[in-house]
């Protein structure tokens, strides 16, 4: 069996951001992205050009009946079973080893959301291991939620509600587990660089020591002292972007932490797929049309964060970047780049480094 946990896993490399048009040859700052473009798609106008010529458009296709109710059904039923027993751990095992397309079924998402809320309230009942390995099952199972392309927005916002109250509770000083963190105990002379590049690193720890001081709820890394114990995570953090939806989410162990709005690409120009980040650059020049624009320049659009990305050869040229005209944000009308707004973004530079995964939808 195809778990629903599993499909999450098979997902998590993932990709890149938002297309520019680099000037060849340039030796720094980002590429191309006018803010803003007019014209048609071409698919749209050939579809106009047949309906003025007459041609009727052909019929929705049928909706094929779908072939997991039988099976949704039974699952729904011993998650019922499980609830009505009490055990929702059972319940969650139900779930993750389920076949990944039976989340299309909303009842089935329905009845994983509650099986989420009878978890979280197990571990408040049980401060111990049963306790932990409840918020983790919750954990695998909103990972899988906001996953799958048939969530709703009303899910996906309401999975990340639930996942920030977990992250809460799991990443709390002196109770994380070590399955998601190590505790580190800052010594004199260490600073969050130092023990990112070294120690850390030599453990598996990926995520940027910005996130790390995000997690910690530190605000300016030379505050950190001697004594001070640090919750370090050991997931990855990776990037999903959602075009439909105008929304980049940060996602840390395939759940998610964090969500901002972006602005894209005109006519479908922002391109899906997966890549990495590759560079990240402050105060970043603009190179286009064969000129350099220097960052400040009033003909300068990209604001004050660039990060590139590559792995892919559509990822020539491809960057979040911010704009000078947040208006654009949560809409399609540049040449194909993702945009933030100038707190979002550099926030958001802070919490990613060089091989974040980001995935384009």
């Amino acid at each position: 069996m195809r778990g629903i946990f599993a499909l999450v896993l098979t997902a998590a490399a993932a990709g890149g951001a938002a297309m520019l048009l680099w000037d060849p040859g340039a030796p720094r700052g980002a590429g191309a992205d006018p803010e803003q473009r007019e014209s048609a798609d071409p698919g749209e106008r050939q579809g106009a050009a047949r309906r003025d010529a007459g041609t009727p458009p052909a019929p929705p296709a049928a909706k094929p009946p779908a072939p997991q109710d039988a099976g949704s059904q039974a699952l729904r039923g011993r998650i019922a079973e499980f609830l009505r027993a009490g055990d929702a751990a059972a319940a969650a095992a139900a779930l993750l080893t389920a076949e990944a397309g039976l989340l299309r079924d909303a009842g089935v998402r329905d009845d994983t959301f509650r099986v989420v809320d009878a978890l979280a309230t197990a571990a408040e009942r049980d401060a111990g291991a049963d306790g932990v390995r409840a918020r983790l099952q919750a954990r695998k199972l909103l990972a899988a939620l906001y996953d799958s392309d048939a969530t709703t927005p009303t899910e996906s916002a309401r999975a990340l509600e639930s996942a920030r109250a977990l992250h809460a509770k799991l990443f709390a000083p002196g109770a994380a587990p070590d399955e998601v963190a190590l505790r580190h105990r800052v010594q004199a002379g260490e600073s969050i660089w130092k023990l990112a590049r070294g120690p850390w690193r030599e453990a598996g720890v990926t995520v940027a020591p910005g996130f790390v001081l995000q997690v910690n709820g530190i605000t300016d890394a030379r505050r950190i002292r001697a004594g001070q114990t640090l919750v370090v995570p050991r997931e990855s953090v990776r990037l999903l972007i959602r075009k439909e939806r105008f929304e980049l989410t940060v996602l840390l162990g395939g759940v998610p932490y964090a969500t901002f709005p972006v602005g894209l690409g005109a006519n479908g120009s922002t391109p899906v797929g997966r890549f990495h980040v590759e560079s990240k650059i402050k105060d970043p020049d603009w190179y286009y049309g064969g000129r350099r624009i220097p960052f400040g320049d009033p003909e300068n659009v990209i604001g004050t964060r660039w990060m590139g990305f590559s792995g892919d050869p559509k990822a020539e040229g491809i960057g979040i970047h911010g704009t000078v005209d947040e208006t654009t944000v949560g809409r399609a009308v540049s040449l194909g780049c993702v945009r933030m707004r100038k707190a979002d973004v550099e926030t958001l530079f802070e919490w990613v480094g060089s091989g974040t995964e980001v995935e384009i939808r």
